[in-house]
């Protein structure tokens, strides 16, 4: 006979576990099912992104700082890289959170499948592993099973010469020292800023003509200016030819060559996941050759929804396999929600985990507010860090919006000068009209710490002026954000 629940959740990453958290704190009976190895929650995100990533860049953060300390008057001699201590602590810290995750799920009286889920009707899921097979029934179902990297014909991954970002996270051993990253989207910059730190000769392929694209233009030149000056290869509006990849003894070998406007045209055309990662590629006859020890193809993401049967419920995909839903996370199946990076949007883990509440107080019948694409911060960690929110002021424009806009340097602000970081720039743009925030979008020192503070303004319809009235510490960081909001209206004080 089926277990019955009131939430079946199928996917126990950020948009499955914590949704299901909540869904138990309304007083709802839930199961996860879950099919990575060894049961492990927290999804992508924890087991093989923004967790080890992060260990990883922390790590060269280090690095950087031992290599510059004498700046300081902190003199440090021979500096090296332990790579294998380094994956050793980054698998530490993932560890340590895996097991905080499943003491949740014990103290919310969560029961955990693992297995593979998959629909034998609306609210009837079947869980397969290799005990063999069981079905559970449940009044409301939430599809949370993300994504996965993606690649394009000719690079298929081997782990060794052509990887991703999954191959980065679960290297013990070592580390390359040259590379070629194809896109220059979150998840490119961030190891072309890793390997960098780590003295690896990094060369960036970019088919647009600026790297991080979806990001506002003034902070691609600022990144570009910064990656350059540290010594990192950036080769924006190029494309490479994948019938030229040739895997040598050292390492790979690939052709790239000058994209023409029709090819950034329709690159720029395909969306892609947040930061860009659209495929840098075509013929590239006649151009230069790159040669590496490793390629990391970065992309962008695929939906995973392959084993989830859904011709069986009335659930619609589009394009890219992509699960069409409202603004509560509703399928067109009654009772069956979707959360996270299977439902498009900006494919980041905080997100995935706003949206899995908001589709759970919905089924409830708490009347949450449905999501709002524009009050999601978009962070990306490489060095030095980005972060954003809402409209540019392009884009603002284009909306219609009389658009007014600062843009206040952390130059500026004396926490930035003792921390040795300043460079950058925090921007505001906001209504002319009405005074409201549209969106932020910065460049520097703590920015994805900085940028929470822009959201909840947004969020509560604060403006620039009664940011600017907050008091901010001094010395410190958030200063900028006052400023920038002071600066809307000519009325900064440090610049």
């Amino acid at each position: 006979m089926a277990e019955k629940y009131d939430l079946v959740v199928i996917g126990g990453g950020n948009g499955g576990y914590i949704p299901a958290i909540r869904a138990s704190q309304l007083g709802m009976s839930v199961a996860i099912i879950e099919k990575r190895e060894g049961g492990h929650l927290g999804g992508t995100c924890l087991n093989l992104g923004c967790i080890p990533t992060k260990a990883l860049l922390h790590t060269a953060l280090l690095m950087h700082e031992a290599n510059t300390g004498e700046d300081f008057g902190v003199n440090v001699s021979g500096v090296e890289l332990d790579y294998p201590q380094a994956a050793k602590r980054r698998e530490q810290v993932v560890t340590q959170l895996r097991r905080g995750v499943q003491g949740l799920m014990k103290k919310n009286k969560i029961t955990v499948y693992n297995g593979v889920g998959s629909f034998v009707e609306p609210k009837k899921i079947k869980v397969t592993n290799d005990d063999g097979e069981e079905e559970l029934e449940a009044e409301n179902v939430l599809i949370s099973t993300g994504s996965a990297v993606n690649t394009l014909p000719g690079l298929e991954f081997d782990g060794e010469k052509v990887i991703s970002s999954d191959d980065i996270v679960t290297n013990n051993e070592s580390y390359a020292k040259s590379i070629i990253i194809l896109g220059s989207g979150a998840v490119g910059v961030e190891f072309a800023s890793m390997y960098n730190d780590f003295g690896t000769e990094v060369t960036i392929v970019e088919i647009l003509d600026r790297i991080v694209p979806l990001e506002d233009p003034d902070i691609s030149k600022q990144l570009q200016k910064e990656f350059e000056g540290r010594g990192i290869n950036v080769m924006t509006g190029t494309k490479a030819d994948l019938e030229s990849l040739e895997k040598t003894d050292s390492g790979v070998k690939i052709k790239i060559a000058g994209a023409d406007a029709g090819e950034k045209e329709d690159t720029e055309g395909e969306g892609g996941s947040y930061g860009g990662e659209d495929p840098p590629t075509g013929d590239a006859n006649g151009g230069d050759t790159l040669e590496a020890e490793v390629l990391l193809v970065a992309v962008g993401r695929k939906t995973v929804t392959e084993d989830l049967n859904l011709d069986v419920t009335s659930v619609e995909l589009g394009d890219r396999n992509i699960i069409q839903v409202d603004e509560y996370g509703q399928t067109a199946e009654d009772g069956v929600y979707a959360a996270g990076d299977v439902t498009g949007g900006y494919w980041l883990a905080h997100e995935a985990g706003h949206e899995g509440i908001i589709a759970v107080e919905h089924m409830a019948g708490e009347n949450p507010l449905p999501r709002d694409p524009s009050l999601v911060p978009r962070v990306t960690f490489c060095r030095p860090e980005v972060a954003s929110f809402g409209l540019t002021k392009a884009q603002a424009e284009e909306e219609g919006y009389e658009v007014k806009e600062s843009n206040f340097p952390f130059r500026a602000i004396g926490k930035a000068l003792i921390e040795g970081e300043p460079n950058g720039f925090f921007k505001i743009v906001a209504d002319a009209d009405t005074d409201l925030i549209l969106g932020m979008h910065a460049i520097g020192p703590k920015v994805t710490d900085l940028i929470a503070e822009g959201v909840f303004a947004k969020l509560v319809e604060g403006t620039p002026r009664e940011i600017g009235m907050s008091i901010h510490a001094h010395p410190s960081l958030a200063e900028v954000v006052a400023e920038s909001a002071m600066a809307v209206d000519g009325r900064a004080i440090h610049f």
